[in-house]
Formats: C-alpha cells, structure tokens, sequence
C-alpha cells in the first residue's frame, strides 16, 4: 500500500518513481510484489498495455483475476471520455489477460462481460469457449451471443463492420455444430422467447434449417416471411422446396 502511495507522490517530489523505487529496495520488496502494485497502478491510470504486462507476469499468483478482467472490459469505454484515444491493441488486452491468467469469471456481470467483448470478436471461438463453461451458464451465455450477432444495438462493438461484418457473424452463427439440446433452445428463443424481436430472428432459424438440411422443416414453416430480394422470399423458396421434396415433405424428421 505504501509503494501504491508512494508512486502517487513521487512526480510531485522527485523525478519519475524514484521514491516509490528507493523505498521498495530499502524494504527488500519482492519483485512479484513490486510487480504486481506496478500493475494495479497501471490499471488505475488506464494505461491498460502496460497493466497488462506486469498482471501477467508469470512470477504473480493471480490475485483479482475477476475483478481486473472487468475493469479491463468496462475501461475500454472510458479512455475516448478522457480524451485518451483508443487503439488496436486495447481492444485484444481482455483476450490476451484471459489467455494468459484464465480468471475464473465466477461473477456473472464479469462473465456476461467477457462473453459480449468475445462474441463481438468471433462467433465460432464464443460458442467453443461456452462449452468450457459449467451446464448452468451455457445457455445464458448462449443468448448473448446471440444477441452480439443478431441484435441491431450492438453491431458497433467489438471488431469494426468493415472487418468482420454482421452477415459474416449470421453465416457462422447458422453453421454452428449445435447439439439437438441447443438447436432446440436457440429456435425457441428466436421464435417464442426474448430472440424474437432481434432483427432476422426467423430468418436466421430458417437458415439454420436449410444449412442443416432440414427441408421439410422449411416446407412446413408457416411464419416466415421476411423481404423479398431478387424477386424471392420466404413463400417462394418454401414453395419450391414443397415441390422438390414432393411427397417426401410429408416423412417426419426429413432431413436432405
């Protein structure tokens, strides 16, 4: 705690950290310790690229691991308000801290937190890291992603449009190697619960069911609508899946 002070009052009364540094010595302060408040201290200021590098020293036992990966989430958004401008590189420090630390996200709004910053990043890698998840979480986490992919509030975070665009996160999402559990929860979700009123919902619940070759799902859907492009919709694509299964429609669990 004296260092952490210390460090505070040294550019008031000495060039740089020369107090904080010559009472460290004087009271043989172990490196990982020195290390570990240089990091907190860092973390305080927002300068986040260097907190980074001493919280993940590999001499430090994590201590906070939960509670520093939050104020690396939620810090991000405070630098534009200090007129500090944000890079590249802040942006990938939560992963980079997570990576090297492996906080355990046992508080909610930390999990939540990290599972909106990864989904906004990539589809695919947020639904692996789900399944390292307990049971219990998995399909909490599951509806934030998604909400990262679908919902139009929340286009802007994360990776920029340009790289990494919202179709491309929709093509992802439906190609996801779901199990029947989770197939059946997320079309439940997108069609009867909260998900219904994200933008494409039933769109992408039809999509799923034709990129898993589930046509004569896609010929019995009777909600489906969404807008005409190219001179095709929903009704006209459902009208010739009919035709090319024929009697086939009619066979329970159909799947091409």
């Amino acid at each position: 705690m004296i260092f952490y002070l210390l460090k505070d009052l040294s550019p008031l009364h000495h060039e740089d950290d020369e107090l904080a540094t010559a009472f460290a010595r004087h009271v043989h302060l172990e490196k990982r310790f020195w290390t570990f408040i240089e990091g907190l201290w860092a973390l305080d200021r927002l300068e986040f690229a260097t907190a980074v590098g001493n919280l993940t020293h590999p001499s430090i036992i994590p201590t906070f691991p939960d509670e520093i990966m939050f104020t690396l989430l939620r810090g991000r958004e405070q630098l534009n308000r200090v007129n500090v401008q944000k890079g590249e590189q802040d942006e990938v420090l939560p992963l980079a801290y997570y990576n090297c630390v492996k906080p355990p996200l046992e508080d909610q709004k930390v999990r939540d937190e990290f599972a909106r910053y990864l989904s906004a990043r990539n589809v695919t890698e947020t639904y692996y890291w789900i399944h390292t998840r307990p049971d219990h979480e998995q399909k909490p986490l599951l509806e934030i992603l998604l909400e990262q992919t679908l919902e139009k509030s929340v286009w802007n975070n994360g990776v920029g449009e340009e790289a990494y665009t919202r179709e491309d996160k929709a093509m992802e999402l439906v190609s996801l190697p779901l199990s029947d559990e989770q197939e059946t929860f997320i079309e439940d979700f997108l069609i009867k619960g909260r998900g219904r009123t994200f933008r494409n919902a039933e769109d992408t619940v039809m999509m799923r069911r034709i990129a898993m070759g589930r046509l004569s799902d896609v010929a019995a859907d009777q909600s489906a609508r969404g807008q005409r492009v190219g001179g095709v919709d929903w009704d006209s694509l459902k009208g010739g899946v009919k035709k090319g299964l024929g009697p086939r429609r009619d066979e329970d669990g159909f799947v091409f």
